[in-house]
């Protein structure tokens, strides 16, 4: 693929969607990595009134809840903790609802299971996460792997799922608390920004360029993160679901909790 010559204009598709927003309290699901930081930038640029909401497991501070939390004051924004229930009961019952909203996959019971209490936190109408991001920049292990030359089919491939970085259940949880979820990086305006840049256009010299390039002021104030996918890292939350190999939904004495969200998706759970 060969060169654009472009830069995707992430600042303004990203303060348009803000100054989009009617509402003037928001808020922001802040995990303190680039995505979620380049949101809480374009928020303040549009004047909204932002309060961060981040989310960690009960006890446990991890690198994305600490620095999320010392972005916030970095901004004076208000913080607010969602600590996660780490009780296996209330973990099956959880994942009986993700069920019941439309979960099938691995990705979407880990990744939006944080979600359910998070969004159960929230006092404002209108819900901002960076959701969807590391698509537009192939740096998964299968894009690196398979895409890193042709990036635009690896992009057009997610941005054609409805199930892509769980936006069908950020929207249908949103709508039944009575919230609305606002997904930037999904955006059909970003979306466009993106296609026809390649991947050395857009991770060059440092990984995701674009968004640092769009708030270069704000991110000299923080410390940027590396990557990692929310469930991963230090966050003990696949570590936790792996907890339920060593209970009673282990019907099939399975090596993978794979196993039991299939049996779970299945109806086969006691």
């Amino acid at each position: 693929m060969k060169s654009s010559g472009r830069k995707p204009r992430v600042r303004q598709v990203l303060v348009d969607q803000a100054r989009a927003i009617p509402e003037l309290d928001v808020a922001l699901l802040l995990s303190g990595g680039i995505d979620s930081l380049s949101l809480l930038f374009s928020l303040l640029e549009a004047g909204k009134r932002v309060r961060a909401y981040t989310f960690t497991l009960d006890a446990h501070v991890s690198s994305d809840f600490a620095a999320a939390r010392r972005a916030a004051s970095t901004f004076d924004v208000p913080f607010v903790p969602v600590w996660l229930p780490v009780g296996i009961d209330r973990l099956k019952a959880d994942l009986r609802e993700l069920k019941a909203l439309g979960a099938k996959r691995k990705t979407a019971f880990e990744c939006f299971w944080p979600m359910l209490h998070a969004y159960r936190a929230v006092e404002e109408p209108v819900v901002v996460s960076g959701m969807g991001a590391d698509g537009h920049f192939c740096i998964s292990k299968k894009g690196l792997l398979h895409f890193r030359d042709r990036i635009d089919e690896f992009r057009l491939g997610l941005y054609r799922s409805p199930t892509y970085a769980q936006q069908d259940l950020h929207a249908r949880f949103a709508a039944r608390l009575g919230k609305r979820a606002v997904l930037p990086f999904l955006a059909e305006s970003m979306r466009s920004e993106f296609l026809g840049t390649t991947w050395r256009e857009v991770n060059t010299p440092k990984q995701k360029q674009p968004i640092l390039d769009a708030f270069p002021n704000y991110f000299r104030r923080v410390r940027v993160r590396p990557h990692t996918n929310l469930q991963l890292g230090d966050s003990r939350i696949a570590t936790h679901f792996q907890r339920l190999l060593k209970t009673d939904w282990n019907i099939g004495g399975f090596k993978s909790v794979v196993g039991i969200y299939n049996a779970l998706v299945a109806g086969r759970l006691p």
